[in-house]
Order: structure tokens, then C-alpha cells, then sequence
């Protein structure tokens, strides 16, 4: 993630930012067509000197964005392969034979079981990771309009 966004707010060292979403019109270099998005805390772990009207970039720890392709993508794996693995002890604990269509139950079962437990813990620690502040841009002049001289 590096996107820019617009200091609105320094409240006891946490820093309050709204990101510039520009993706609206996609050919358009006009920053006025900017429009704003929900506020959000980042942080600053380069000090660097910001003030409210700032614009940054912000950007999000690649160490964070490892750990969440390994939780999002490794974790379902393994428990998909640990169900298909305790499919044929289940069975035999239930008085029956492991077919194919116990141990692809098994497979999804486990699935769906990880997912589910990644998504509950992920919306309970969402609050832990903040975007950080990667470099104050060069203020922008919003009431010239680029090509035309005055």
C-alpha cells in the first residue's frame, strides 16, 4: 500500500490522517478532484516533521503485509491438508470406512474452519497495525490550475 493522504488532525502524538483517493477520474492531474476518504491514525517511525495540512505518503509495513500473505493463504492450506489427515481417524472413531467424499469434508471443513477463525481474530486486532507516514510530500498549489499562466 502507498497512497497519499492529508494530515487533518495531530491529537497527543497520534497523527489523524484522510487518504486522497483519486481513482475516480483516471486521466484527470487536477488535485481539486480529489476526494476524501474516512480518517484513520498512522504512524511516524521516521520522525518526520509533520504538521495538520500536510500531504503524505503513507505506506504499510512490508513485514506486515509477509505475516498477512502467510496467516491469509498458508494457514487455510494446512488446515485444509489436517482435515483430510484426521478424516480416516474420525471415521474409524465413528464406526466407519474414510471415502473420498468423508475426506474432501474433512479438506473444507478445515478450510472453513481457518478461514473463520482468521476472520474473527483479523477484525479483533485490526487496531494493532497502523499505516506509517513514509515521506511529507511538496505542498500543492490548489489554486492555480496547471496551463494557464496568470
Amino acid at each position: 500500500m502507498r497512497d497519499k493522504a492529508y494530515v487533518i488532525k495531530i491529537d497527543r502524538g497520534t497523527i489523524w490522517v484522510t487518504p486522497l483517493l483519486s481513482d475516480t477520474c483516471i486521466n484527470c492531474t487536477h488535485p481539486v478532484c480529489t476526494r476524501r476518504g474516512t480518517p484513520f491514525p498512522v504512524t511516524n517511525p521516521l520522525k518526520l516533521t509533520v504538521k495538520t495540512g500536510d500531504i503524505v505518503r503513507i505506506s504499510s509495513s512490508r513485514r506486515i503485509q509477509a505475516t498477512q500473505g502467510v496467516v491469509a493463504l498458508v494457514l487455510p492450506i494446512l488446515s485444509a491438508a489436517a482435515g483430510y489427515a484426521t478424516a480416516e481417524p474420525v471415521a474409524k472413531l465413528l464406526g466407519k470406512t474414510a471415502t473420498e467424499g468423508g475426506k474432501a469434508a474433512g479438506v473444507l471443513i478445515g478450510l472453513f474452519l481457518m478461514t473463520g477463525i482468521i476472520t474473527f481474530i483479523s477484525r479483533r486486532l485490526h487496531h494493532f497495525h497502523k499505516a506509517e507516514i513514509a515521506a511529507v510530500l511538496p505542498p500543492v498549489d490548489f489554486t492555480r490550475i496547471p496551463g494557464q499562466e496568470n
